[in-house]
């Protein structure tokens, strides 16, 4: 169908709404936009322990009209269109770069509507995931605890054979819905077939811009480069802080390593807030907080994971936090804050496409990291927490230590997904996890884990460019 002849013909009548819907591009925009903030509200609420069910089936149903294969052909038309005629911006330079942003608003629209197919047709899914882990309860000995309340403990519990204690909960939990998530991501393939692509791998190098052969040959080789360092600063570590050779060591003692639990008491987590609040001052960026709303409460329910959102940037931004004390509180919110200082710093006047849509989110965690490591900082330490430089300087030699097992952990998460989305081999997944996990970190990672601990879209390639 071209533009034209969707001009010409009548748009379809949508039942369930009453009304007719148009097929032009201004109105996929407007009802992108809203969809986007009802969806993103929806997520916050529940990741925040504010709401226990998550409903994203409401919402997708609502804006039905917009995920279908003709709203996306209309798109795929004028992108047809505009990367074909030149006729229509002339040859000069302005010309082409006027075709240039054109095309990049409209292919972001078309990968934008693809995930919104791909969304409405698992969100039963998703919203029993969600629900799930919202709802998951355990009990350890005479102790019962929400799900998300396990990761913390295993961060601050300073007995080693704890944190596996808790980790066994946890994992009890997640093999539960493995097959749920199975599902979703099955289905997520099998839709991206039906419209054309090869499969997940050739879908987001598309969708992202990214050739990920060539950036899987860059991770192997800053890999090769790092081995050595990690294995002998792994040891050290291992013998000085569990009392062991670093053998057969599981992947849950990560987050106690991860916490830093020695410097607890100069990162007091009643600071959190205000130090950052401080800081945006000094930076003379405090203005743009005025659109950015802060929720650090602590909620059983609430995901533990600091998390930023931009329903509608940027006029409403929000950054969730739930602290649980240590330099690991202040790390999230400077992360989450550069986040939100990006979202509340868009120009309004941008087109809806580049103020509420992202190739990836690359760019985004460049800004989150800047300001994440300044926590290591001597002279910030100094400044904003009254840190001794004898002590700043011990905790910098630290964090060193911290970026480098981040570093390694997250080459293991792209290598693992690489590998199983170029060979198109799901059912190797479990394997392919822990193999590739254990060879970067050094540490032994559950198979159980291997849906659980990734994100969609190979985000680990993001924070990976983003540290890059």
């Amino acid at each position: 169908m071209s533009p034209k002849s969707a001009k010409r013909s009548s748009p379809p009548f949508d039942r369930t709404q009453g009304l007719r819907i148009n097929y032009n591009l201004p109105e996929i925009e407007n009802r992108l936009e809203k969809f986007i903030y009802d969806v993103e509200n929806e997520s916050r609420l529940v990741r925040a322990g504010l709401k226990e069910k998550a409903e994203t089936v409401k919402i997708y149903q609502k804006y039905k009209d917009l995920f279908s294969r003709e709203v996306l052909e209309v798109v795929k038309n004028q992108i047809d269109q505009t990367r074909g005629s030149s006729s229509l911006f002339g040859g000069s330079s302005d010309s082409r770069r006027n075709r240039e942003v054109r095309l990049e608003i409209l292919e972001r629209i078309y990968f934008t509507l693809v995930s919104g197919i791909i969304g409405f047709k698992t969100a039963n899914l998703d919203d029993a995931i969600k629900t799930y882990f919202s709802k998951a309860k355990v009990k350890i000995d005479s102790e019962e605890l929400a799900y998300f309340q396990l990761s913390p403990k295993i961060a601050k519990e300073p007995i080693f054979i704890k944190r596996e204690k808790y980790d066994d909960s946890a994992e009890k939990v997640i093999v539960k819905i493995n097959p749920k998530q199975l599902a979703v991501l099955q289905e997520e393939i099998r839709i991206l077939k039906s419209l054309g692509f090869s499969g997940y791998l050739n879908y987001y190098s598309q969708a992202k811009k990214v050739d990920y052969a060539d950036f899987f040959q860059i991770v192997q080789k800053i890999k090769k480069e790092t081995d050595n360092l990690w294995e002998k600063t792994m040891s050290k570590v291992s013998q000085e802080i569990f009392g062991k050779p670093f053998k057969n060591i599981r992947a849950c003692h990560l987050l106690y390593l991860r916490s830093m639990s020695l410097y607890d008491n100069f990162y007091p987590k009643e600071k959190v807030v205000a130090v950052f609040l401080e800081f945006t001052k000094g930076l003379g960026l405090f203005d743009l907080l005025s659109t950015v709303n802060i929720d650090d409460k602590n909620r059983p329910s609430k995901n533990p994971r600091a998390w930023c959102s931009w329903p509608k940037p940027p006029e409403e931004v929000h950054l969730q936090i739930k602290p649980i004390g240590g330099e690991q509180d202040f790390e999230a919110m400077l992360h989450e804050g550069g986040h939100a200082l990006h979202g509340a710093g868009i120009f309004k006047s941008l087109p809806f496409a580049f103020r509420n849509i992202s190739r990836s989110n690359a760019l985004t965690e460049t800004y989150a990291f800047i300001l994440e490591d300044l926590v290591f900082d001597p002279l910030w330490l100094s400044s904003f927490l009254n840190v001794s430089a004898y002590t700043a300087e011990r905790i910098k030699k630290h964090a060193y230590f911290v970026n480098l097992m981040l570093l390694r952990r997250y080459l293991g998460k792209f290598s693992y997904e690489y590998e199983m989305f170029s060979k198109a081999e799901l059912f190797k997944g479990p394997s392919l996890y822990a193999k590739n996990l254990q060879s970067t970190t050094g540490f032994v990672s559950q198979k159980t884990n291997w849906l659980w601990d990734m994100d969609s879209g190979f985000y680990s390639a993001d924070y990976l460019r983003a540290w890059i």
